[in-house]
C-alpha cells in the first residue's frame, strides 16, 4: 500500500472510530475526550518510533526490551532529579542516556555476536529488570515526577496536550532524519545490506547506532510516562511492548526492513488508542478486545499483501 493511501485510510478509520464511539457514547468525540486520546496516543507514538528504526535497519529486527528501558528511564530520571525542578532537564537526559546505552549494547550483541535480535533484546529486559527489582528493594531510589515534568506530560497548553506539542517536534525530526542521509543509509542496510555496503555503507556501525536510537527513545518515554502517572515504578513501560510493534506494522514500517514511514505510525498510534479506548468504553471484555486488536493487525497485513501483488 503506498505510504499516502495508508495515511488516508488510516485517518478515515480512526474519523469513523469516533462516529461509532459519538454514536453509541455521547461525548466519546468530544474536544476534550479527543485531547485525552492524543495524549495517550503520543506515548504510544514514541514507543512505535523505537521500533519504527530497529524495523527499518532488517534483520527481522525487534525491540522487545522497549519496555524494560522505559521502566529504567522512568527510575534513573526521577532518581536523578531527585524532586528538585531544577534538575528535571537533567534527569530526562540522564533518562534517555541509560536507554541509549542498553540500546547500543543490544546493538553490539545483535551485530557483532550475532544473537538474534528477538533473543537479545529479551534477555537485556530481564536483565535490567532484574537489577531495577535488586535496586528498587535495596536502594529505595526517589521514584517521584517534578511539577516540570507533571507539567510537560500531563497538562495542557491553550487545550493543546503538552505531551502531543512534544511528540509534534519529535516526529518532524523523526522524519527529517529518515529523510536524511543516515535515514537513507538506514533503510539500504534494512532493504539490502549487501548493496548497501558495497556502496560504501558501515551497516553494522548502522544496525548498531538505530538500536541505540530505539533504547535512547525508549528511555524518554520513560521518563515521560513518569510524569504522566506522576511517578516511576517497576514495570511502568511493559504494557506498550508489543503494541508499539503492532503499531508500526500498521504504520507502513516493513517486517524485513527498508521503510521507515513514521507519518503513517503516527496515524496508526492514534487509530489504535482510539480503537482501544472505545473498546473498553463500551466494556468489552479483555478477551473480545485482544480478538479486535489480533483481527486488526491481521487485516492490515492482508491489505499489504494484496497491494503489493496488485
Amino acid at each position: 500500500m503506498y505510504p499516502a493511501t495508508r495515511i488516508i485510510v488510516l485517518i478515515v478509520l480512526v474519523g469513523v472510530l469516533f462516529a461509532v464511539g459519538q454514536l453509541f457514547l455521547p461525548g466519546f468525540a468530544g474536544p476534550s475526550q479527543i485531547a485525552t486520546q492524543l495524549k495517550i496516543a503520543a506515548f504510544l507514538g514514541l514507543f512505535a518510533l523505537s521500533q519504527t528504526v530497529v524495523m527499518a535497519a532488517g534483520g527481522q529486527g525487534l525491540d522487545l526490551s522497549v519496555g524494560a528501558v522505559a521502566t529504567l528511564g522512568g527510575i534513573v530520571g526521577a532518581a536523578v532529579f531527585g524532586g528538585s525542578s531544577g534538575l528535571t532537564l537533567l534527569g530526562m537526559a540522564a533518562a534517555a542516556g541509560a536507554g541509549a546505552i542498553v540500546g547500543a549494547l543490544n546493538g553490539v550483541a545483535i551485530v557483532l555476536l550475532g544473537i538474534p535480535p528477538l533473543v537479545a533484546t529479551l534477555a537485556s529486559a530481564s536483565v535490567v529488570d532484574g537489577g531495577l527489582i535488586l535496586v528498587v528493594a535495596r536502594l529505595h531510589p526517589f521514584n517521584q515526577a517534578t511539577g516540570e515534568l507533571v507539567e510537560l506530560s500531563g497538562r495542557t497548553t491553550a487545550g493543546v496536550p503538552n505531551i502531543v506539542i512534544l511528540w509534534t517536534a519529535v516526529a518532524l525530526v523523526a522524519l527529517w532524519i529518515f529523510s536524511s542521509g543516515f535515514g537513507r543509509r538506514l533503510c539500504a542496510t534494512g532493504s539490502n545490506p549487501v548493496t548497501a555496503y558495497l556502496s560504501g555503507t558501515n551497516t553494522q556501525l548502522v544496525r548498531i547506532v538505530a538500536f541505540a536510537v530505539s533504547g535512547c527513545v525508549a528511555g524518554l518515554a520513560g521518563i515521560l510516562l513518569t510524569g504522566y502517572v506522576s511517578q516511576a515504578f517497576l514495570g511502568l513501560g511493559n504494557s506498550y511492548i508489543l503494541i508499539s510493534v503492532v503499531v508500526a506494522v500498521i504504520g507502513g514500517v516493513a517486517m524485513e526492513g527498508g521503510r521507515a514511514p513514521y507519518a503513517g505510525v503516527v496515524c496508526a498510534a492514534i487509530l489504535m488508542t482510539v480503537l482501544i479506548s472505545l473498546l473498553t468504553a463500551m466494556q468489552m471484555a479483555e478477551a473480545g478486545r485482544q480478538l479486535v486488536l489480533g483481527f486488526t493487525l491481521l487485516g492490515y497485513l492482508m491489505l499489504n499483501r494484496v497491494f503489493r501483488l496488485v
